[in-house]
């Protein structure tokens, strides 16, 4: 049996991630009026779900360490259809929120597990694994407001739709009890020794480049359409042109993943990172209007599509004794990125202009990109 096959699991577990990060906001109307409730306390399922999902990445990639991977990956399938069970099946509101927070937990875990276990099971190329993996985070995330809508055309709601999810995450749980997943990947059985790597600078300006790759995706997935709107676009428009930047970066997973492994994984990122750099620049001195704008957008996100999942491989092979806190370390600040920025993104826009925000995308890139430059030669000076 070819080695490939394993691969379907994980792109599986990719698509409960997604289903379970971006479905939610296909729903929150339906919510509030089910439950008669204000988008201002509904919004607080939002808070819930990010606080856990956030928190269990770094929780979840020391535990991965000291206990296994292969535990803290089945548990956070568990934790993640106990929580969409709990999403189809309460009829309490605070009892809805609490199982948001917990599928946030557990998808969490999945997350930060599925990396550092994949790279160690396709050993010869990681970074092209991963690629391909992640590209079907997308798939998830367009999947649930597409399923959402043709189940409402008939006797169906949001109910059904997270039982739905249930089951198919249950089935893809089936999945990784198999014995493929190793039992024990990297473990470190000391808290001392798996927090040295803390001591490191490079690990820090691993962190930093994901907080400042995550401040330039964020505020223009944020902000982008507000942007455009500001300028005399409609707001379908401007939705329009952003789906060209996810559009990008679904397809820049899919053709470019062979080139992470084969010119090297450092490489690859500094050439993405400045693609994504020029490609959020140039639209700046272009009118809104321009056919050129979603096709900048669309390069920018092939240019970027390979960035995390690279990163990842470097993070792994280059910490190979803490890969699951690896793995931890680069989702944890790519999700503070998320909660931080788009919210200072906001409070520019009103201070000045959202053109401002918008020109504060390229200069996070730009930063990420400097960060990257740093990290091959801290991680050779510090062994």
């Amino acid at each position: 049996m070819s080695k490939k096959i394993l691969l379907v699991p994980f792109f599986f577990a990719l698509v409960v991630i997604g289903l379970g990060i971006s479905g939610v906001g296909a729903i929150i109307p339906a919510i509030a009026q089910s439950f008669s409730l204000p988008y201002a306390v509904v919004g607080s399922i939002f808070l819930f779900q990010g606080i856990g999902y956030f928190l269990s990445l770094l929780v979840g990639g020391v535990l991965g360490n000291i206990i296994s991977q292969a535990f803290i990956l089945r548990l956070g399938f568990v934790l993640a259809v106990l929580g969409f069970l709990g999403i189809a099946l309460f009829s309490s509101f605070p009892f809805l929120v609490f199982a948001f927070s917990v599928m946030g937990v557990g998808v969490g875990w999945v997350d930060c597990m599925v990396n550092p276990i994949a790279a160690s099971i396709f050993t010869e190329h990681p970074a092209t694994a991963l690629n391909f993996i992640h590209a079907f985070f997308g798939l998830g995330s367009m999947i649930a407001p597409r399923l959402y809508a043709f189940l409402t055309t008939g006797r169906y709601d949001w109910r059904d739709l997270y039982l739905g999810i249930t089951v198919f995450t249950a089935m893809v749980l089936l999945l990784f009890l198999f014995p493929f997943v190793p039992r024990r990947v990297h473990a470190q059985n000391s808290w001392r020794g798996l927090f040295k790597v803390f001591r490191l600078k490079a690990f820090w300006f691993l962190g930093l480049a994901m907080l400042f790759y995550s401040g330039g995706v964020s505020t223009l997935n944020g902000w982008c359409v507000s942007y455009l709107a500001q300028k005399g676009v409609p707001l379908a428009g401007g939705s329009l042109f952003l789906s060209y930047f996810w559009l990008g970066l679904l397809v820049g997973r899919l053709l470019l993943a062979p080139c992470s492994d084969r010119f090297g994984h450092l490489n690859v990122i500094r050439v993405g990172s400045l693609g994504g750099v020029l490609m959020t620049l140039l639209p700046l001195f272009l009118s809104p209007h321009s056919l050129l704008f979603p096709f900048f957008l669309f390069i920018a996100g092939l240019s970027l599509s390979i960035v995390i999942p690279t990163t990842l491989a470097y993070a792994i092979a280059s910490f190979p004794e803490t890969a699951s806190l690896a793995s931890g370390w680069v989702l944890f600040n790519n999700g503070f990125g998320i909660l931080l920025f788009p919210w200072l993104g906001g409070i520019v826009g009103s201070t000045f202009d959202l053109g401002v925000t918008f020109a504060t995308i390229p200069v996070f890139l730009l930063l990420m990109f400097l960060c990257q430059q740093f990290l091959e030669v801290l991680r050779r000076r510090e062994g």
